[in-house]
């Protein structure tokens, strides 16, 4: 009975989202391209990943960045503070809802504070406008995307940091809890159309696929992956609707090298 519910479950999903696309039949495809150039684009506050995808975040889209855990955070972090800016400068309008899902435990208020004054807005109530959860377990992300996310009113952009962090086992009823995450989401996708950016960890065993694999990469309709080393950070774009795949690299400084103190230097120094 619980199999049966769940098939009709995913089938009226897919006969409403036919339902949607049959009712749309009669715009044409320059319609669609002047209503997507008209619809402002979000910045994610990383130039890099801007340039990359043509100016920034398109709110009809759902993105998933995977790979480095503290760049993808950082990306969830700025784009939480940019969207709160008024419209006429780049963001969706002062007070909106954020919620933010915490699955690496790097929410830093500190941080988000000081770039919300970079960018002229009151860290007090930009904070005040971001609904944080933090999941410590794999089964706590489970229950909040499948259960507490949809209940939320108002929710203009929904950050899902670290997903699948805490997916350790490869195992059948893993990645059917998986499923049931991602039910969660377009429940809510569905309800209030947010702006929904998920970030992942790199798969251990892949060096181009996300943790969480082809259930999670091909719920996204933007792909980026972000890798990063000791000279540079790698950009790439393996899928998008609109743009062809791409790369982009931004090089890290060079660290100048200590000058060491000609007092106490010993004779190794000059040698």
């Amino acid at each position: 009975m619980h199999i049966f519910q769940k098939i009709v479950g995913v089938s009226l999903f897919y006969f409403e989202e036919s339902l949607f696309y049959m009712m749309t039949l009669n715009q044409t495809g320059f319609t669609l391209y002047e209503r997507n150039n008209s619809i402002s684009l979000i910045s994610s506050g990383d130039s890099t990943l801007d340039e990359l995808l043509s100016g920034g975040f398109h709110r009809d889209l759902v993105y998933l960045l995977y790979g480095d855990k503290l760049l993808t955070t950082n990306i969830l972090l700025t784009t939480a503070v940019i969207v709160q800016k008024a419209s006429c400068n780049g963001g969706l309008g002062e007070g909106i809802k954020v919620a933010f899902i915490d699955g690496n435990n790097r929410f830093n208020p500190y941080n988000v504070s000081k770039f919300a004054v970079s960018q002229n807005l009151s860290p007090k109530k930009v904070l005040e406008s971001i609904l944080i959860s933090r999941a410590f377990t794999f089964d706590q992300m489970v229950e909040i995307l499948e259960n507490k996310l949809s209940i939320l009113e108002d929710v203009k952009v929904v950050l899902i940091s670290g997903i699948t962090t805490m997916f350790e086992q490869y195992e059948k009823p893993t990645f059917e809890d998986l499923l049931r995450m991602i039910d969660g989401i377009k429940k809510i996708l569905w309800k209030t159309k947010p702006l929904i950016i998920i970030t992942a960890p790199l798969h251990e065993h892949s060096l181009f696929r996300p943790k969480g694999g082809k259930i999670l990469s091909h719920f996204g309709n933007v792909l980026v992956m972000i890798s990063d080393d000791d000279r540079r950070v790698e950009y790439v774009l393996i899928q998008h609707p609109y743009l062809p795949e791409n790369m982009l690299l931004k090089w890290k400084p060079r660290k100048p090298k200590k000058k060491v103190p000609l007092k106490n230097t010993t004779l190794d120094y000059w040698v």
